[in-house]
Parts: C-alpha cells; sequence; structure tokens
C-alpha cells in the first residue's frame, strides 16, 4: 500500500480502555503516519465524528447507553460516506449482519486478528481517499459547469460512447435544441449533419490558448444551414466542443464579395466609357466635327458624374454606418419638394417614353420639418430603382398622404416586383436582388440601405409592398415634427 495513502485519521470506540491503548499502539507500528483518537463513549464519540471527517471509525458493537448499531445509524446520519469498522464479540454473527445491513463498511471479530484489521482498515482509508478525490472533481465540475453557464460560445461534451452530456445556455441558442432534448441522447440524432461535420473538426490533445485553430464549418439542422466556428479538446472521458454561430458574418463577408466585385464592374463601365472617348478626342490623325466632339464630352460628362454618384454612396454608407451623419432639419414645403423631385426624374429618364412619372396628393400636404436634402435622396433613390426595375414601361407614382402622426410617400411601379422571400433582405448593406430575376438592372446594393437608414435617422421608416412580377411599392414614413417642438438647427444624429 502506498505510504501516503496510509497516512490517515481514524476515531476509535470502545469502553475497554485497555483496547484503546493496545489497539492505537499496535496500529501505529503497521500502519505509518497513521493518526489515531480514542473515545470511551459513544456520546463523546458522536461530537467528534460532527466536527471531524474522519477518514475511518472504528467502533465496538456492544457499549453502554448507545451501541455500535446506534452509532453506527449516527454516523450514517452525521458523516453519510465515512467508513465504519465494527469490532465484534465472538459468537455475535446476527449482530455482525445486521450492522453490514446497516452500511457497516467491514466487521472484525475479537479476539482481533491484527493481519485483517489493518488491512480492511488500509480499504477504508483508502476508499474515503477516493470519494473525497471524486467529491473534489464533482464539485470542480459543477464549478466550470457553472461558468459555462455564462459563456458566449456554446460548449458541449460528447463521451466516448457518443452521448451529449454537457450542452450550456449558448449551444441551445445558437441551435434551438433545449438541453433536456440533448443531455443523454446520441449526438448524431441531436445534431442530423454531425457525421459529415465531425471528421473536419479539430480536435486537440490538451488545452492550448495558442493551439489547434477553431474552422468555420456547415452544419445542418432541420433544413436550416449554420455556419459554426468550431473547435474540440480531448479529455479522458470524451470531447468537449466549443463553438460559435457566424452564419451572418459569413454572410457579411459574402454580401461584401459580391459588393467588391459589383462595384469593380460598375466602375469599370464608367471609367472605360470616359477612357474611349478621352482617347478619341486625343488622336491626332482624326478630325472629328463639332456634332461628335460633343457627343464625346457629354459622355464623360455623364459618366463622371455617375462615378461621383457612386463614390458618393459608398461614403454616405460608411457615414452612416459609423453613426456620423450630420442632419440638418429645416421647415420643407412638401408640395415643392414632391414636384421638385419628380420633375428631376422625368428629366433623367426623359428617353424612356414608355415610362409615364406621375405625382398624386402633393397640394395642400403642408410642411414637416426634416432634412430636405436627405428627403429629396430616398426620393429621388426610390423612384429611380421604380424606373430602373419597370424595363416593359408602366406607370410611376409619387403619392402623398397626410396621417395622423406624419406625412406617408408611396412610390409604386408595375415593374418586375420582389420576391416574397427577399423582401426583408433587401434593404441590408450590400444587398442585391438576384441577377436572375432584376433583368441585368445594374447598382452597388447601397441604394435601399441608404434610404432606410436615412428615413430612421429623422425618426422615420422604409417599408415595402410588392408581388412578383406585378410591381413594388415603397413607404417612407416620416413623423410631423412641429417648428415649436425641435429647432430649426444642424443635428448630430446617431
Amino acid at each position: 500500500m502506498n505510504p501516503e495513502a496510509l497516512a490517515g485519521h481514524i476515531l476509535i470506540v470502545d469502553d475497554d480502555t485497555a483496547l484503546l491503548e493496545a489497539l492505537p499502539r499496535a496500529l501505529k507500528l503497521r500502519l505509518n503516519g497513521i493518526r489515531i483518537e480514542t473515545s470511551d463513549n459513544a456520546a463523546e464519540a458522536l461530537e467528534r465524528i460532527r466536527e471531524i471527517d474522519y477518514d475511518a471509525v472504528v467502533t465496538d458493537i456492544k457499549m453502554p447507553g448507545l451501541d455500535g448499531l446506534e452509532v453506527l445509524r449516527e454516523i450514517k446520519k452525521l458523516r453519510p460516506k465515512t467508513p465504519a469498522l465494527l469490532i465484534t464479540g465472538h459468537g455475535e454473527h446476527d449482530l455482525a449482519l445486521q450492522a453490514l445491513r446497516g452500511g457497516a463498511y467491514d466487521f472484525v471479530q475479537k479476539p482481533i486478528d491484527r493481519d485483517y484489521f489493518v488491512a480492511s482498515l488500509e480499504r477504508a482509508i483508502e476508499l474515503r481517499r477516493l470519494e473525497r478525490r471524486v467529491d473534489e472533481q464533482r464539485l470542480a465540475l459543477e464549478r466550470h459547469a457553472r461558468v459555462l453557464e455564462h459563456v458566449d460560445d456554446g460548449i458541449f461534451l460528447v463521451d466516448d460512447e457518443g452521448l451529449i452530456q454537457h450542452w450550456n445556455p449558448a449551444a441551445q441558442a445558437v441551435t434551438g435544441i433545449a438541453a433536456g432534448a440533448a443531455l443523454g441522447r446520441s449526438v448524431e440524432e441531436v445534431l442530423s449533419g454531425w457525421p459529415t461535420v465531425a471528421p473536419l473538426i479539430p480536435v486537440a490533445g490538451n488545452p492550448d490558448p495558442g493551439g489547434t485553430a477553431p474552422k468555420t464549418l456547415p452544419l445542418e439542422l432541420d433544413g436550416k444551414e449554420l455556419w459554426l466556428s468550431i473547435s474540440g479538446v480531448r479529455f479522458v472521458d470524451g470531447i468537449v466542443y466549443a463553438f460559435r454561430n457566424v452564419t451572418e458574418q459569413r454572410a457579411l463577408d459574402e454580401l461584401k464579395g459580391e459588393f467588391v466585385a459589383t462595384v469593380s464592374h460598375e466602375l469599370r463601365t464608367p471609367l472605360a466609357a470616359i477612357y474611349g472617348s478621352a482617347q478619341t478626342l486625343q488622336r491626332q490623325d482624326l478630325t472629328l466635327d463639332p456634332e461628335t466632339r460633343a457627343r464625346l464630352l457629354e459622355v464623360i460628362t455623364a459618366e463622371s458624374e455617375r462615378l461621383t454618384r457612386i463614390a458618393s454612396d459608398i461614403l454616405l454608407a460608411n457615414t452612416l454606418s459609423s453613426g456620423r451623419l450630420r442632419l440638418d432639419h429645416r421647415r420643407v414645403d412638401l408640395a415643392e419638394l414632391a414636384r421638385e423631385v419628380v420633375e428631376e426624374v422625368r428629366a433623367a429618364f426623359a428617353e424612356r417614353p414608355e415610362i409615364s412619372i406621375e405625382l398624386v396628393g402633393a397640394d395642400g400636404a403642408g410642411e414637416i420639418v426634416v432634412d430636405g436634402d436627405r428627403l429629396r435622396q430616398i426620393l429621388i433613390n426610390l423612384l429611380d430603382n421604380a424606373v430602373k426595375y419597370s424595363p416593359g414601361g408602366g406607370r410611376v407614382r409619387l403619392e402623398l398622404e397626410a396621417r395622423a402622426n406624419g406625412i406617408r410617400f408611396a412610390v409604386s411601379d408595375q415593374g418586375l416586383g420582389i420576391p416574397a422571400g427577399e423582401q426583408q433582405q433587401i434593404f441590408g448593406k450590400f444587398y442585391r436582388v438576384d441577377p436572375s430575376l432584376s433583368r441585368g438592372v445594374r447598382g452597388t446594393g447601397l441604394g435601399l440601405y441608404i434610404c432606410r437608414e436615412l428615413a430612421r435617422r429623422m425618426q422615420g421608416h422604409v417599408s415595402v409592398d410588392s408581388r412578383d412580377g406585378e410591381g413594388s411599392t415603397f413607404y417612407v414614413d416620416l413623423p410631423v415634427v412641429r417648428p415649436a417642438e425641435q429647432k430649426e438647427q444642424t443635428a448630430v444624429i446617431s
């Protein structure tokens, strides 16, 4: 037996003073480092047991007052995990059996066989030591589990049998699977896409902050695809997996990639037109008539303006994202602003006679306190989209409607419409309708994002009602802010 394991702390209870003197001496000779306390009555012994967690208690089965069986019952109440060895007299087999049924670790008959007694006591001390170690590990695991309950990362433990043994609240939040539906079940049963993903997950042999980097992998759950950044650490009883949901981040990265490609294309086209026109104007071997020269200069001017609009949209989107936009709130005549917007869009699309651009409800619309330039930008953007997404022509209408708490602008068209599945996404930054559905309409994917954010910063909102193939109506709702309620001054809105 390991000497460290023998350095236990025991209590011997017996009313025989001779035994209380002889037995400790004999045990100390055989068990190195053992600490022994003695008591000659049960009441005192129980007080000590209440105060001290002994590695083992040795008690006589027959004593005045409380006998050994009663002492055993009290020990099991006070210290249920403390091994109790009972000393019995010759022929007291029935009492010994009662003791074992009552939870005694072992019994030793008088006269005491010291070899057997020492071996039994060694086992009892080692058992108590192991139980303490298990309790300490259990408490440590419970502390760790409580910590894991509050981390943002999803954490789950899969044992060597493939069963889930821990599932923290973050794991439930990400996957939508409650702990009760996961614990004790096969990981392949809980996570349907697990067999495909599991072999690809990096699993470290030891916890190491600078070790194996997590891998971003798709996991299919109930027909929905989640992208998880996940890694694992192996330990003695299984693997602990930690993950976080990067689905939105991945979607944003994809949108950014598409945005870069789109902007590159949007920039390449006007740059090519400008470059080509400038090169033609510079050629010394060509004699250009005034009309051709004027047309080439018009191309350069128009495409330069287009480049300016693209750059302005990108810069404005960045300003909106950072919360640094300055708004200039003033009283604005709505009828006048609406007429100017419609005339500007009509002039811009003068070459599209199949498009009718109408203004309804402007008369008597009154005034509101708003950033007129930003409201103009919203309406022009929506009307511009309405014309572009009406390749077959038709009517585009700007309608003003006074409402109880504000003013509503409605921009409607009879064009392509927007699929139901995309109507909540079109206001996202960089988002563009599926090219197969937009019939080649160009753009950076920032226009509707800018409209929504500008309206929000004027305490309004933008919404859409559309049917695929039947046209769309975009609504801009702004509150009526009376001049007395808001000073006409430049304000920083974040």
